[in-house]
């Protein structure tokens, strides 16, 4: 327990560091929309986006932010602060899906993992929220609480549109067609509920509810005449889908039915960088519950990750530290300053190439049927 409690503050004083040591340009647009909620501006939210503030994700973000921003006192890194609640609570949630003897490493791991110190302390995002809804619709499949699961894996599709890939092999635990309609039913309601006072609104359809990042994981495909191709991401996803339904699967390894579709997502999609930290518990999991066995995969996955930070704007690298020296507000990238000449293209393939790699591993080793991870 003292181990525990060590890491807990250690791992607490580092995100207080960060946050307030770093920035990111994004963190004002959650700003602008919590401040607006604050004030009252929430049935008409979408309609104050602008080229210089988008608001493109759906509004239960901007209502959390409405929540806390008076709490800042206009002090912008306040604002990554709230994260913490879901940050810590998935820590524990983790902590209690492990073996006791293994608890404090898992714990640990989470604490210390580079994926969620850097995408909601440094830029701010809050992908830890969803993040967290999705381990604890897990935890509630372990505990036999189907409907409760399906509930937390609704309100991380209300935050993030992503986890609905993971309906699917939830839905697919229900005993009778009746199980799997009310837990298909209870997984969209919480996103449904809040869009739908948007729904009339051009503004909200426009830049949130059909944003152009909800096609990023359809651009991968295998053409087959002049105007029709094969969409990888979905068709793998959708060959998965069976496989489940007709393997079935186990409550107790859960979590690898969640991690194979989002794995398919990162291979056939261009990620951006806080996107990682949704297969991150997943991951720790891996390492800890088999004891470190797929150590290289996870480091080539991790390492790319590392890698692709350098080929973003300069703004998530060396200007995310503008609050300790003001003058990398405006500096060039790493390659342009050490006088490197990189072609970006074709880096970014490579990296990504190495963590398709490393992904398609992963999940052969989870397959359904296969125990042996």
């Amino acid at each position: 327990m003292k181990n525990l409690w060590i890491i807990l503050i250690i791992g607490i004083a580092i995100r207080i560091f960060l946050a307030a040591s770093t920035y990111h340009s994004d963190l004002e647009v959650f700003n602008l929309g919590g401040q607006l909620v604050a004030k009252g501006y929430i049935l008409n939210l979408y309609d104050y986006s602008s080229e210089v503030a988008v608001f493109n994700y759906p509004p239960l973000i901007y209502w959390f932010h409405g929540l806390f921003n008076p709490l800042s006192g206009g002090v912008l890194w306040l604002l990554k602060l709230p994260y913490l609640i879901f940050d810590l609570s998935l820590g524990l949630i983790l902590y209690k899906l492990v073996d006791p003897k293994k608890a404090v490493l898992t714990f640990g791991l989470w604490m210390f993992n580079p994926v969620s110190l850097y995408a909601t302390y440094m830029m701010g995002q809050f992908v830890i929220i969803p993040t967290f809804f999705t381990v604890l619709s897990i935890f509630l499949v372990a505990k036999n609480k189907l409907q409760l699961a399906a509930l937390a894996l609704g309100f991380g599709i209300a935050f993030k549109l992503y986890p609905i890939f993971l309906l699917i092999p939830l839905i697919i635990l229900g005993k009778t067609f009746w199980d799997k309609f009310k837990l298909g039913i209870l997984a969209i309601l919480p996103y449904l509920l809040s869009i739908i006072p948007y729904l009339p609104q051009v503004s909200f359809r426009t830049t949130a509810l059909f944003a152009n990042q909800s096609s990023k994981s359809l651009y991968a495909s295998i053409p087959v005449s002049g105007g029709e191709a094969i969409l990888l991401f979905p068709a793998f996803l959708i060959l998965f889908y069976l496989v489940f339904a007709m393997k079935g699967v186990e409550k107790l390894s859960f979590w690898r039915m969640y991690l194979i579709p989002l794995l398919l997502f990162f291979i056939f999609t261009h990620y951006h960088p806080q996107w990682l930290i949704w297969v991150t518990p997943f991951l720790i999991l891996d390492l800890v519950i088999y004891r470190f066995k797929n150590w290289l995969a996870q480091l080539l996955i991790f390492g790319s990750w590392i890698g692709s930070l350098f080929f973003f704007d300069p703004s998530l690298t060396i200007g995310i530290f503008t609050p300790l020296f003001p003058a990398s507000q405006n500096i060039a990238d790493i390659w342009t300053l050490s006088k490197i000449n990189v072609d970006y293209n074709l880096a970014r393939s490579v990296l990504q190439t190495i963590f398709a790699a490393a992904a398609l591993y992963l999940i052969v080793k989870y397959f359904p049927g296969n125990e042996k991870a």
